[in-house]
């Protein structure tokens, strides 16, 4: 009797296991399924936050030099310039397509001459032509493409102000409405903490970030000019986005100037130019002053960064790619809040330590965000 007793109890502690699992993996599909599904809804939300994020420091920048500015002039101030900065970014993308398009016939032209020169220095015994090896390219159905893309990026964009309008006429009530949701002080203390944390390491990343971005993008831009390149401002724009994607986009911004070079000029140098100096810089700017301003605020395995890279690329693409890093840091503060999950953030992490309650030691920019949400 006592035997049946404890086999029918193992049997109900794997019965609750194997329930347990499906439930995590139907739980993991519905919401990947959600993520894909809504992305078109969520992407400008995700950047809508980090806009937000950027407007706190750039507020609590002013701040530190105006004390005694108005705080609705100040926060007005910063989040328009966010705005204007964004959407002079966007616009300056859009024009670079339309030129590059209008551009069409000469570019192919020129790229059927580099294949025919090609397949000479190969010795073929027919001639190579560009239609050989991608087929027939439609200039008007290529000029279509471009405005879908446009358009869809000018929709994106407006959803995403509409978002960033209401998180920032929001800002005030969102820390009592963690006090009301929470149900005790305890709680929203600890809610509190995770969204505080999440906003001084992506305000920080996004900084660092931006910073040596715009190291990058100068050394870019330079000989961008020197060598004569056309379009310089679109692809100056395009450079700086990319060196947003970790690991792979500095290599992607220095490649497509260099390609567009060979289309541009007859000869190979100012390609080579553009690309050396690029990868020099990065080289430079990698390894002695990135790891110095990166110091331990992106606490994320370099395995996990890739990929997150991959797996937030396939779920949305370009803008995932961009946001792979904000959202796992995200993700890994809120699995590291969680007894049950805590295993996932360690995982993600770098020194397998993820308990972001007990790391007080980042400095004072933690602690006034952490403040400045504790005042709202």
């Amino acid at each position: 009797m006592a035997r049946r007793r404890v086999v029918e109890a193992k049997e109900a502690i794997a019965a609750r296991r194997s329930g347990g699992i499906g439930l995590i993996l139907t739980g993991t599909a519905a919401a990947l399924a959600l993520l894909y599904f809504l992305r078109g809804i969520l992407i400008p939300f995700v950047i809508a936050f980090v806009f937000a994020v950027l407007v706190n420091a750039l507020v609590r920048f002013i701040r530190t030099r105006r004390p005694h500015a108005p705080v609705w002039v100040v926060a007005s101030t910063a989040a328009l310039v966010v705005i204007l900065l964004a959407g002079g970014g966007i616009f300056v993308m859009a024009q670079g397509m339309v030129q590059i398009v209008a551009q069409g016939p000469q570019l192919a032209d020129r790229l059927d001459q580099i294949v025919l020169n090609l397949g000479r220095s190969m010795h073929l015994r027919e001639e190579l032509h560009l239609n050989t090896i991608v087929g027939s390219v439609s200039i008007p159905e290529l000029a279509g493409s471009v405005l879908s893309s446009v358009q869809g990026i000018a929709t994106g964009f407006l959803l995403m102000v509409v978002y960033f309008g209401f998180m920032i006429a929001g800002r005030e009530r969102f820390s009592r409405k963690i006090d009301n949701a929470a149900g005790s002080s305890e709680r929203a203390k600890t809610i509190k903490q995770v969204v505080g944390h999440a906003a001084a390491d992506i305000e920080t990343y996004v900084w660092v970030q931006t910073i040596t971005g715009l190291m990058l993008t100068a050394s870019a831009l330079l000989v961008m000019t020197v060598v004569g390149l056309g379009n310089v401002l679109f692809w100056t724009v395009i450079f700086f986005l990319l060196t947003f994607i970790p690991n792979i986009g500095i290599t992607i911004g220095s490649l497509l100037p260099s390609l567009f070079a060979l289309v541009q000029f007859s000869t190979y140098w100012q390609a080579i130019a553009i690309f050396a100096v690029t990868q020099v810089t990065a080289t430079i700017v990698g390894n002695f002053i990135y790891p110095r301003m990166q110091a331990e605020t992106q606490n994320i395995d370099p395995v996990v960064t890739l990929l997150a890279l991959s797996f937030w690329t396939v779920l949305w693409g370009l803008a995932g790619a961009f946001l792979a890093v904000p959202l796992t840091l995200m993700s890994m503060m809120v699995f590291a809040q969680f007894e049950d999950t805590k295993w996932v953030a360690a995982f993600l992490s770098n020194d397998g330590k993820p308990d972001f309650r007990k790391r007080t030691d980042r400095g004072s920019l933690r602690k006034k965000t952490e403040a400045n949400l504790a005042e709202r």
